[in-house]
């Protein structure tokens, strides 16, 4: 083979590794080569594993790939590109999803219904799917609280069940609560028929007092009757003496006035002086009569 041939091959060979190198190139950037991409935004809170190049799928086609993740603050600001003429619209749900067991990630898109469609550019509000990498720390934390957990039991076992005091007193605990118990029991036995003897009395007492109430109950009638009688004749005693009151201020009035006789004899002073002086002598006659004797003078014509 000369050297021109040798040339040729070598050329051929040269060439065929370049569109294998840019083949391969595209093929792991996951593009193709003169399709045009349109650039969006997603902010999260926390990205957890998610890194440039990871896939973009809009409701499960993937369509893009994540171009950039960088910390904005207290947020994390993530851009990525997908495939010209796709509409997303502003109602539309961005979510990074887990999807390896090495926690690999994804940037899954949900379209939403708005008429509303989101600009090139446009930003998006995002949230994360707990994966294999939250579940590993939600994990070590329930490992180091369960760790906590069990120190605290053998503290509480060390210091109850671990002494060695404690098998004795919950002996001598048993053996108390067996006594108790068998006290228990026997004065169950004493005084069960001391209660049923009990129950009995007051059986018989009960039908005593329902007898005697019954053997009373027409006394207790004719009682009821009587003070309804009572009260009949008081309530005609009080009319007779209203009557009576009325008398006696009828007859009150009368003795005030003096128009009546015992009024003027009440109201009239000469009568009352003719009096007093009718009794000074009778008084003087009758102390003349004690001292001196009776002399009677009788004179016939």
């Amino acid at each position: 083979m000369n050297s021109r041939s040798r040339n040729l091959v070598v050329g051929i060979f040269v060439l065929f590794s370049i569109c294998v190198l840019l083949f391969g190139v595209y093929f792991l950037k996951n593009t193709v080569p003169g399709r045009q991409t349109d650039v969006y935004y997603a902010v999260f809170d926390q990205v957890s594993t998610l890194q440039e190049g990871d896939p973009v799928k809009v409701n499960g086609v993937s369509l893009g790939k994540v171009t950039s993740v960088e910390l904005e603050g207290n947020t994390v600001k993530v851009a990525f590109q997908i495939r010209r003429g796709l509409k997303l619209s502003k109602d539309s749900e961005v979510r990074i999803q887990n999807i390896g067991l090495m926690g690999e990630r994804q940037l899954g898109i949900h379209l939403g219904t708005s008429s509303d469609i989101l600009e090139s550019g446009g930003t998006l509000s995002g949230a994360l799917d707990a994966g294999i990498a939250e579940a590993m720390g939600v994990a070590g934390q329930v490992f180091v609280e369960a760790d906590s957990l069990v120190k605290i039991l053998r503290g509480v076992v060390d210091s109850t069940v671990g002494r060695p005091e404690f098998a004795g007193r919950v002996n001598n605990l048993l053996a108390s609560t067996e006594d108790l118990t068998r006290r228990i029991s026997s004065l169950e036995t004493d005084v069960d028929p001391q209660i049923r003897d009990g129950v009995k009395t007051l059986h018989g007492l009960s039908r005593e007092i329902d007898g005697f109430v019954r053997s009373q109950e027409p006394k207790v009638d004719e009682m009821t009757n009587n003070g309804v009688e009572a009260s009949r004749h008081v309530k005609e005693l009080a009319a007779r003496g209203e009557k009576v009151a009325q008398g006696l201020e009828e007859v009150l009035g009368k003795m005030n006035s003096k128009n009546g006789t015992l009024g003027s004899l009440l109201t009239d002073t000469t009568l009352h002086r003719d009096l007093r002086s009718t009794l000074k002598n009778a008084d003087s006659l009758f102390r003349s009569i004690h001292d001196r004797g009776l002399n009677v003078n009788l004179d016939l014509f």
